[in-house]
């Protein structure tokens, strides 16, 4: 291997590092934002089986594979129950165990959230804090649902309670997708399901109005993750910088 190559391993390893720092700091600034779940970054080895004789003693038929540097696999969503909060708001809802909320975005789309943190617009339509309406059947159109209070029940029935009547007015549609892994995140806490993969509708959902589900990031692991990361960085600039002197000495006795 070159000088060059040594440079390429030290240029991914840097992105590579960048990349989870990223990350890490997207985390830490989500560690109280309501369902939020927690996320790693994965790497791979990249390796370079075009080792010649020329490069390395190499019996006949011999193959070696040097590193050639690291690439980011991917990203991984950490899917796990985060603990629930009493908040009190009737119009806040925490999911207990599997299952998300569905929003309609603003071009119609319909995303996936555990973000249960709602309220009521203008026109009566519950709403998440971007004003997406949350799916809703709705057996009375909301903008017609008489005033009370709103009660929801553990499988998503909705209420309206006034002077100890209760008129039920719907059901919130809650959404199982196949393999959580083939959730996409799209931002402001939203995802939707790639690969066209089919969600099912869930119809035993668990529900708990009043309640908030907490972010997934344990802030201590995280800020130990990017002390860790910065120093990983560091390295790969010092490495970079000695490659680039070596190239300089070298520039000099060719001369």
């Amino acid at each position: 291997m070159n000088i060059s190559g040594i440079l390429s391993i030290n240029k991914s390893g840097m992105n590579g590092l960048q990349n989870n720092m990223d990350n890490i700091a997207n985390n830490i600034a989500n560690s109280d934002t309501s369902g939020y779940k927690s996320r790693n970054t994965t790497f791979q080895e990249l390796v370079n089986n075009q080792t010649t004789t020329e490069e390395v003693n190499l019996t006949s038929g011999t193959t070696l594979g040097l590193n050639a540097g690291v690439g980011v696999n991917g990203e991984s969503v950490t899917f796990t129950q985060g603990s629930l909060q009493q908040t009190g708001i009737t119009t806040d809802l925490a999911i207990q165990g599997q299952g998300f909320f569905g929003v309609y975005g603003q071009d119609g789309q319909l995303l996936l959230t555990r973000d249960g943190s709602f309220k009521r617009d203008s026109t009566g339509q519950l709403v998440d804090a971007s004003g997406n309406k949350v799916a809703i059947d709705a057996t009375i159109p909301e903008t017609n649902w008489p005033s009370g209070e709103l009660s929801v029940a553990s499988d998503g029935s909705i209420s309206i309670v006034n002077n100890g009547n209760s008129t039920a007015v719907g059901k919130i549609r809650m959404y199982l997708p196949q393999n959580n892994e083939d959730l996409v995140s799209v931002g402001n806490n939203n995802y939707t399901v790639a690969n066209g993969n089919q969600l099912q509708v869930m119809t035993n959902p668990n529900i708990k109005q009043g309640y908030l589900e907490d972010s997934t990031v344990d802030l201590a692991d995280s800020m130990t993750d990017m002390i860790a990361t910065q120093r990983a960085y560091q390295m790969n600039a010092k490495a970079l910088q000695s490659t680039d002197d070596m190239f300089e000495v070298i520039d000099r006795l060719a001369d």
